[in-house]
């Protein structure tokens, strides 16, 4: 379970090694529950050791290479719209506003593509299209249009690119006709917006989530940095394990001096009761009593710094705890 947090938050079993998304929504998820109280020393120790190990992760990352699963699959596009001369010419549509959808729609007009960018609010539509780069040598403007306005006309693009959450097919195959070739189709939503039917049509002419790990890209790890970081996971892992252990230990430990340190209180108050002592006789049984109890739980507790479940043993030996 350890080995499978740390992989997710440094996006090192992603079809784009070390991408930036990941790191985010884990850290969000985990700030989220953190507002809400639903994690605990245990969850809160890991997702900090985690989200640590994936900004290391990212230092590692070479400049200039996939950074994202939008890199991916906007490279993918941008090839096959390239012509002859080695410019990608066409005009796309980028379904999504979000933040996925804003990396597709940049690195597309980086490129030179004309983009119309598609979201159910025309509010952000516009506002993205709006920050885009101009298009081509001309410096054309980019457009903004809702979501269901831009899929009656699906076919006249070169390219579309999906990244939106939706539980319903979005694109299917009366979107697209067959007047002419289909376009490339990207798809990063999660579950897929393609119907199935489509997708059979479009054949290696569709990008999804699935299919991106195979996708050509430059990693963003050379061979020698990935080495270090997956053994740094290792490592990373196993101090978790290591403090993992220490805190049930010390759970152990902190019940034995609690249940002792309870028992010992209740005799001195009886003893207090009974009223034959005065108070510094008192005193004295007082600390005599506590430094009795030290020295008899001294071993027992080097013990249980060894112990693989000390909380256990204290139960098991003592009766203490629930």
């Amino acid at each position: 379970a350890v080995d499978r947090v740390l992989l997710v938050s440094a996006g090192l079993d992603s079809a784009v090694i070390a991408e930036e998304q990941i790191l985010g929504q884990v850290r969000d998820a985990y700030e989220t529950a953190l507002a809400r109280g639903q994690t605990g020393p245990i969850t809160n120790e890991l997702l900090r050791r985690a989200i640590r190990f994936g900004k290391r992760v990212r230092a590692e990352a070479r400049p200039g290479t996939d950074r994202s699963l939008a890199d991916r699959a906007a490279a993918w596009a941008i090839a096959r719209l390239t012509r002859n001369d080695d410019q990608p010419r066409g005009h796309a549509l980028v379904v999504g506003s979000g933040e996925m959808g804003r990396l597709l729609a940049t690195r597309l007009a980086e490129a030179g593509i004309l983009v119309t960018v598609a979201s159910r609010s025309g509010e952000r539509a516009a506002r993205l299209a709006e920050a885009l780069p101009r298009a081509g040598r001309q410096g054309q403007p980019h457009q903004s249009v809702l979501t269901d306005q831009a899929l009656e006309p699906a076919a006249q693009y070169d390219a579309i690119a999906i990244a939106v959450r939706s539980s319903a097919w979005l694109l299917d195959a009366a979107h697209l006709g067959t007047e002419r070739p289909p376009p490339v189709v990207v798809d990063l939503s999660s579950p897929g917006v393609v119907s199935p039917e489509l997708a059979a049509r479009l054949g290696d002419r569709l990008l999804d989530v699935d299919r991106l790990g195979e996708a050509k890209g430059r990693s963003s790890l050379d061979p020698a940095a990935e080495r270090r970081v997956r053994a740094d996971l290792d490592a990373t892992r196993d101090r978790f394990v290591a403090w993992l252990r220490d805190h049930h230990n010390g759970d152990g430990i902190a019940l034995l001096r609690q249940q002792t340190e309870d028992i010992r209180r209740r005799h001195l108050d009886r003893l207090r009761r009974r009223g034959h002592l005065s108070e510094e006789q008192l005193a004295a049984v007082e600390a005599m009593t506590g430094a009795m109890l030290a020295e008899l739980l001294h071993v027992p507790t080097l013990q249980l710094r060894r112990s693989d479940d000390a909380a256990a043993r204290v139960r098991e030996l003592f009766g203490f705890g629930p």
